[in-house]
């Protein structure tokens, strides 16, 4: 699917997913980054990005993301949660 609109944000956010799941946090990381990129206005790229960097074990930076998510999208509950998982 990649090959055939690698340039759309929900199958790259789709991807960072795998790659989470799979235990990747870099490259989950890396295809979050582009979704991002592509679609700057979508919480869920922030959500991706912190999730991997909180994989990465970089708490800060996966704090941010959270917080940029929510600055989208206030009471977003994925996004809260991810929070909550870094300063329970």
């Amino acid at each position: 699917a990649m090959a055939l609109d690698p340039g759309n944000a929900t199958l790259l956010s789709n991807r960072s997913l795998c790659w989470l799941r799979l235990g990747d946090a870099k490259n989950a990381l890396n295809d979050a980054q582009a979704c991002s990129m592509m679609r700057p206005g979508w919480p869920k790229a922030s959500y991706r990005q912190g999730t991997a960097l909180m994989l990465l074990k970089d708490y800060e930076k996966a704090c941010d993301a959270f917080l940029d998510g929510l600055k989208l999208e206030l009471g977003n509950v994925e996004l809260e949660d991810g929070l909550r998982l870094w300063n329970p």
